[in-house]
């Protein structure tokens, strides 16, 4: 982040990052509280996704927004600009944002894989494969952060602290070497390339499921086939998923952007990342301003998209002992086809496992 604090961006920023941490972290926790004690017409492992995708938002919105960019302007030398802390907090930072990326595109992989099977599975099966996919996501992104520790050091300069003069304070200062430049463009492919290319991607395949199965009954057949079959609950969740893809696209591609400029056209010694009057310094800090937006709006997305989570959560406000109903058990002589041309049992089709 850029520290020219007599620009006025510098002070848009010293108010932006901590109000959006102020909304953003309880609107996370409001998240995970309110899909773990209710259905909000979503399955267990539709849940589990998005529960885990708030926990990785607030750690985005922690060691980013809050500790690396907010508590800085209350602190001209804060102790995690010293070692190891530097290295550490860069770690942490890295992996909390690729743990919500690949969150994501686990997700989006998994309602695809639904929409395509017509195996029935058990629900305490399908949480558990779930559950282990969210703690591989987690730990590999993590371990994928690791190289991030040494991009950066802990550096002396001198500073001019308020009542105390001229002092020696440290600064975390990226280091021009071929390792981190390699390094970098490592981690923006991970958490930028790469992630976009298979967000459009299974989102058009799942389009095109959706599609398939619209065009292959009538509206009286779907409306006797909602609520019986795992994809009914597979759909409520999907709309869901493409408000959340087509932000995180949205709103990290200037970053993305931005940061390929920088690293390549901007990439030597001389260039001076606090200076505002370079385009280049302003627009790259808008792209960051942009990229913790995303970790902190997926809330305000579940209540516009999700009726039922809607419903929950004000039921939730309001203490009303209002538990989702369960889908229909109820047999249904109509019989159901996979989008592959393939005939599902009726019992198979009504369990409501995905």
């Amino acid at each position: 982040m850029a520290s020219d604090s007599h620009h006025p961006f510098a002070t848009v920023q010293k108010i932006y990052y901590p109000s959006l941490c102020a909304v953003g972290i309880p609107a996370n926790l409001l998240t995970i509280y309110t899909m773990y004690s209710r259905r909000c017409g979503m399955s267990l492992v539709a849940r589990l996704y998005l529960m885990a995708l708030a926990v990785a938002d607030t750690l985005c919105l922690f060691w980013g927004a809050l500790i690396d960019l907010s508590l800085v302007w209350l602190d001209p030398s804060p102790f995690w600009n010293s070692a190891p802390w530097c290295g550490l907090l860069t770690v942490l930072e890295y992996g909390s944002v690729f743990t919500s990326t690949w969150t994501v595109i686990a997700f989006t992989v998994e309602r695809y894989l639904v929409l395509r099977t017509t195996r029935s599975r058990r629900p305490c099966t399908q949480s558990t494969v779930t559950v282990r996919v969210i703690v591989a996501v987690t730990l590999v992104s993590h371990l994928l952060a690791l190289p991030a520790y040494w991009i950066y050091s802990s550096k002396l300069h001198n500073s001019t602290l308020p009542d105390r003069g001229v002092e020696e304070v440290p600064v975390c200062v990226y280091e021009h070497t071929f390792f981190s430049t390699a390094v970098v463009w490592f981690h923006t492919l991970v958490s930028g390339g790469v992630p976009y290319v298979l967000l459009i991607l299974f989102n058009v395949l799942i389009g095109q499921q959706l599609y398939a199965a619209s065009s292959m009954f009538t509206k009286e057949q779907l409306r006797s086939i909602n609520g019986v079959t795992t994809r009914s609950l597979a759909r409520k969740s999907i709309l869901i998923l493409f408000a959340v893809s087509f932000t995180f696209v949205l709103l990290t591609l200037p970053r993305f952007v931005t940061y390929c400029i920088l690293r390549t056209v901007y990439n030597h010694h001389g260039h001076d990342r606090d200076d505002y009057r370079q385009p280049i310094n302003l627009f790259a800090d808008l792209a960051i301003m942009l990229q913790w937006l995303n970790s902190a709006i997926n809330f305000l997305l579940y209540c516009v998209v999700s009726r039922p989570f809607r419903r929950e959560f004000l039921h939730l406000l309001t203490c009303r002992a209002c538990p989702s109903p369960r889908p229909p058990t109820s047999n249904t002589a109509l019989k159901v086809y996979s989008l592959q041309g393939g005939e599902v049992p009726p019992a198979a089709a009504a369990v409501p496992g995905s």
